[in-house]
Order: C-alpha cells, then structure tokens, then sequence
C-alpha cells in the first residue's frame, strides 16, 4: 500500500499532471493527499475534480491586521 503526499501553493499549472502521475504509476497509490497551502489560484478546485483517491487538506492562511 502506498500513499502520496503532495504538496502545492498555487499548483494548477502543473498539479493536473502531477496528479495523473501518481495515478499512473506501476503500484497505484492507495491514496494521494493534497495539501494546499492557501493557494489563491485553481489548485484545490484542480485537486478536487479527481475525486477518490484523491483527498485535500486546505491550510488557510489568516492575514493579521494591525491598526496604527
């Protein structure tokens, strides 16, 4: 059984073919976790079109606000 960890912020140019990569291997991973790093582009909807195996995690990312 192996699964695979991807890691990606603002991927969509290439997470697609990551993905189909992973997939595609000659062990077929049991599953493959994507974990987004608060990517403000397609990644995660990219991510999420494969459905199972397939599984993201999303880190959101929370700006601080200081007032002076």
């Amino acid at each position: 059984m192996i699964s695979v960890i991807i890691s990606c912020y603002n991927a969509e140019l290439f997470l697609k073919e990551t993905i189909e990569s992973a997939l595609n291997q000659t062990f077929p991973p049991l599953e493959i976790i994507v974990v987004d790093n608060g990517s403000t582009d397609n990644s995660v909807e990219i991510a999420l079109s494969f459905g199972p195996p397939v599984n993201v995690i999303r880190q959101l990312i929370i700006k601080e606000l200081f007032i002076k």
